[in-house]
């Protein structure tokens, strides 16, 4: 092999280096690659270095990874089926696959639904099936890493792959309209819940947008949009109107519905189908096991019964909560959409790493984010709200927050030497 093909273009070395120096002094800190001590969880807390600390980096909105129903439901689909069947969906489902994918289609309106091993192996399945040579494919910079995970296989077929401003309806359509000269159809791949600063995406301006422009295919992944948002708990797109006909929607069965796997929503039934008999990894990877699907089924259920809407009030409660006080101390919040995703910018991911650690001192466990989950000197603290914490928890976390930015009610500022602004 030539010593050409074997180059690495400069500054990818020194990327990775800092990368894995942020990523060391962040475990030294005990903010990342920690292992739960607890001998059961409550939902609210969890123990760390013999410290019992409040949970706020737990993405179980709704708090149903304690419910006993979904607990009972999977010990029994286990009593009935054993703790794994071994074999391809290709070949044979368990049981259980058929009552699960059967009241999901009910709780997304009736369209058809694949259910996936998880939402990262349902995109390397659904994408290059969806996608053909012809097309052209637009990503929103900020989408899912897990879909673009995707992008290498597509771009080897040929097809153009291009990232897009971030939630920009009108450049968007610029860029559709100039692609769709030349090709088939454009796809579009966006979230529905932005993962990191909890932005919600423009739904009513996407359907415009596919109303106007009958090439453009829209993929969206709204793994932290469903359960605690919409009728049926069906999420920011498919909980408040129906899937597009041009759009497929994958919800993720693993964070606020406690169970596993991720939910391909497909506006038919011929593209279900060649998803489940072309999609690679559904063909070559096993599958949901017993306990799982089990869980799986009894939140479905509870997802269609009327005890949701209380549910999903706590979790709105909370993210209300943690809003009035956020604003009243005048953190520097990186979005207020409806969200229980909530980013504390920082700036240096010194920075963000001295507050997350001054956090954990006074009792309070945070995601750190940081190069390369978000630019560099653009780092800071993702927090998740749910149903489990209470708003004495929300209250004082925010109070503590303040405390250590030097923020005030009065808005007057004074930043520590150590918390960088963030530029811009």
């Amino acid at each position: 092999m030539s010593t050409a093909r074997l180059a690495i273009r400069p500054g990818v070395e020194e990327r990775k280096r800092l990368a894995r120096a942020t990523w060391s002094q962040a475990q030294a800190r005990g903010l990342t690659r920690q292992t739960a001590e607890d001998e059961r969880f409550d939902g609210r807390t969890i123990k760390l270095n013999g410290r019992r600390l409040i949970n706020f980096g737990s993405c179980s909105y709704l708090g149903l990874e304690t419910d006993a129903r979904l607990k009972t439901a999977a010990c029994e689909a286990v009593l009935r089926f054993g703790v794994q069947f071994a074999s391809s969906r290709a070949y044979v489902s368990a049981p259980l696959y058929r009552e699960f994918e059967t009241l999901l289609s009910r709780l997304v309106g009736g369209f058809p639904v694949v259910v996936a091993q998880s939402s990262s192996l349902g995109h390397l399945s659904a994408l290059p099936v969806l996608v053909s040579d012809e097309d052209a494919v637009l990503y929103d910079v900020q989408v899912h890493a897990s879909v673009q995970a995707a992008l290498p296989e597509l771009r080897l077929r040929g097809v153009p792959c291009e990232p897009v401003r971030h939630n920009n309806m009108a450049r968007l359509e610029e860029r559709v309209v100039a692609l769709s000269r030349e090709h088939a159809r454009v796809f579009y791949l966006c979230d529905g819940i932005y993962s990191m600063h909890g932005d919600v995406l423009d739904v009513a301006g996407l359907h415009a947008l596919l109303d106007r422009q009958p090439s453009l295919f829209a993929y969206v992944d709204d793994a932290h949009g469903v359960s605690w948002n919409g009728a049926r708990g069906a999420g920011t797109v498919l909980g408040h109107r129906a899937l597009h006909p041009r759009m497929a929607v994958i919800f993720g069965l693993a964070k606020s519905f406690a169970a596993a796997g991720g939910a391909l929503v497909l506006p038919d039934q011929e593209l279900a189908d060649r998803i489940q008999t072309e999609g690679r990894t559904m063909i070559f990877s096993g599958p949901l096991q017993p306990a799982q699907l089990g869980a799986g089924v009894a939140s479905v259920k509870l997802h269609l019964s009327e005890e949701l809407p209380q549910l999903q009030a706590r979790v709105l409660s909370r993210i209300q909560a943690f809003d009035l006080a956020a604003r009243q101390h005048c953190l520097p919040v990186a979005s207020w959409d409806l969200s229980p995703i909530r980013y504390i910018s920082a700036g240096e991911e010194r920075a963000a790493m001295e507050l997350a650690t001054a956090l954990l001192a006074r009792g309070y466990f945070v995601n750190i984010a940081y190069y390369p989950a978000v630019p560099r000197r653009r780092a800071g603290l993702r927090l998740t709200l749910n149903a489990h914490q209470t708003h004495e928890d929300i209250e004082r976390l925010v109070a503590a927050i303040a405390q250590c930015l030097g923020t005030s009610r009065t808005g007057v500022r004074a930043i520590p030497s150590w918390v960088s602004a963030e530029p811009g």
